[in-house]
């Protein structure tokens, strides 16, 4: 979950995958922004944002797409609008303490009954069950993300890494979401190819303006684990509302049939030799070169 405003996480990110020795210093970037080194440190802690007239130099100079930066300042404005503001933003310390008591916990269970209503009512095999959902979220920190408007959550993501049985299940189309649990999720915590897959991808009616910065915070979750070594495989979902197939062809992904069980849920994949071409490659210089240098054409 990002705490830290898209822009820092970023410009951290870019920074730690760029020069000497892999990693270029606050005051490399400065020169190379143009700005002061107290500047970026400022950037980097979620204090202030570039300036309206700079921004152009995050594209030109540091090769962000004109839509990443967009998405950044989105997430800065919403941060700074708060309650009253009409902007998109990424749940972070602030608007946790806000509007969830600080508590995870209840962020996390907002989210679960937006889901809910989101998709309607589900078999218990794929149903947002909070008993079993609550502490995969708590375990899995780093590989979700929730959208907010206002008090509202709007969105979110989430991208468990499954067991090698369990992405098999998944490839045969037979694989229930009844099956998480914590102790079978693979962790990220040596370098490597993990399957990804993503229970929850919501996105709900009217608030289709938060993709971008939807996009663009899960961009950054793949880019922290790229800085790792931790690369994915494949993404893979199983679409339990009939919206969603053209959001997964939107994202690249391929259709492998239906459910084994369950005729009416689709399952999509996104390949890891396709991500560095997919809308996450093209938004990310950093994902474009891991990943073509992971999986050659």
């Amino acid at each position: 979950m990002g705490f830290h405003s898209l822009f820092a996480r970023k410009l951290r990110a870019w920074r730690a995958t760029v020069g000497a020795h892999g990693r270029m210093t606050q005051e490399a970037m400065a020169d190379l922004l143009g700005v002061s080194v107290d500047a970026v440190g400022k950037y980097e802690r979620s204090v202030s944002f570039i300036r309206g007239d700079l921004e152009h130099r995050l594209v030109e100079r540091l090769g962000w797409s004109r839509a990443d930066v967009l998405a950044c300042r989105e997430d800065w404005e919403g941060r700074q609008q708060g309650q009253g503001g009409g902007g998109y933003s990424m749940l972070g310390h602030d608007s946790l303490e806000r509007f969830f008591d600080g508590s995870l916990r209840k962020a996390i269970q907002a989210g679960l009954t937006v889901a809910d209503a989101e998709f309607g009512e589900l078999p218990p095999d794929f149903a947002p069950d909070s008993d079993r959902f609550v502490p995969l979220y708590e375990a899995t920190t780093g590989q979700w993300a929730i959208a907010l408007k206002g008090d509202e959550i709007v969105a979110k993501w989430m991208l468990p890494f499954l067991l090698p049985e369990d992405e098999t299940l998944f490839r045969k189309r037979t694989f229930r979401e009844s099956s998480l649990s914590v102790d079978r999720l693979r962790r990220p915590i040596f370098p490597g190819q993990y399957f990804g897959y993503c229970p929850a991808l919501v996105v709900r009616s009217g608030h289709e303006a938060v993709a971008p910065l939807l996009v663009s915070s899960f961009v950054a979750s793949l880019e922290a684990l790229a800085r790792r070594d931790v690369v994915l495989s494949a993404i893979g979902t199983i679409l339990v509302s009939p919206g969603g197939a053209q959001l997964c062809r939107d994202l690249g992904m391929v259709h492998l049939g239906q459910h084994a069980q369950f005729e009416a849920f689709g399952v999509w994949v996104l390949e890891g030799n396709q991500i560095a071409s997919s809308i996450f490659g093209r938004k990310s210089a950093v994902l474009r070169r891991y990943y073509s240098a992971v999986f050659p054409a």
